[in-house]
């Protein structure tokens, strides 16, 4: 599937005034880009610069938007449809996974994802606050179904029937599973407790 790439009005104007910006290197509020584009209000801007996000034009690196370029050509801004499902505990108690949550599907670009390669993807969304900094409450996160992981990585694991989004670290001959957060204590993977790893974190977008 493929988003349109015919721009209107405000839209081609906000890329021909970030490609002006991008070469003055200078910051403006979604108010100031209102005035200078000439509409009435910043929640248009907001609501057109999500719009060419999903056309390729832009990336969204938290509430900054990046301007990529003004001519699509190739298939790298090709809108996906990646499907959601629910919530990742990053902190809270949730439901059981994947297969007990209602499964929706979210259309994003190559361009935001920063990768061509999505096979074997799906999003969760951050549930909780013990992986921030890294992940916050709301994030949706991208997650690549796979079994293996390295120890740098940020994995999403059942655990005790539960969905959660942790590191896994070894101390003392014994693994955990480690929050990011230092206000949450790390929790020990017990046999018992019959952990899988599903995916490894590929991605993470903020207020989507």
């Amino acid at each position: 599937m493929t988003y349109s790439r015919v721009l209107d009005p405000v839209q081609q104007a906000l890329v021909n005034f970030f490609k002006e910006k991008k070469e003055k290197d200078e910051e403006y509020t979604l108010r100031e880009i209102a005035d200078r584009i000439g509409v009435n209000h910043p929640q248009t801007v907001l609501n057109k610069l999500n719009q060419l996000v999903l056309k390729g034009y832009f990336i969204r690196e938290g509430k900054k938007y990046r301007f990529i370029h003004d001519s699509l050509k190739t298939g790298f801004s090709d809108i996906i449809q990646l499907p959601v499902f629910g919530f990742a505990q990053c902190g809270h108690q949730g439901k059981r996974v994947i297969d007990e949550y209602t499964q929706e599907n979210i259309p994003v670009t190559m361009a935001l994802l920063g990768t061509s390669n999505v096979e074997n993807c799906f999003f969760v969304r951050a549930k909780g606050k013990s992986m921030e900094p890294k992940i916050h409450d709301g994030d949706l996160v991208l997650i690549r179904q796979q079994p293996s992981y390295e120890p740098h990585d940020i994995v999403f694991v059942e655990h005790k029937e539960l969905p959660k989004l942790k590191k896994i670290i070894q101390k003392d001959n014994k693994l955990y599973l480690e929050s990011i957060n230092p206000e949450f204590d790390d929790v020990e993977m017990m046999p018992y407790d019959e952990t899988k790893v599903i995916g490894v974190v590929k991605k993470i977008i903020s207020e989507m």
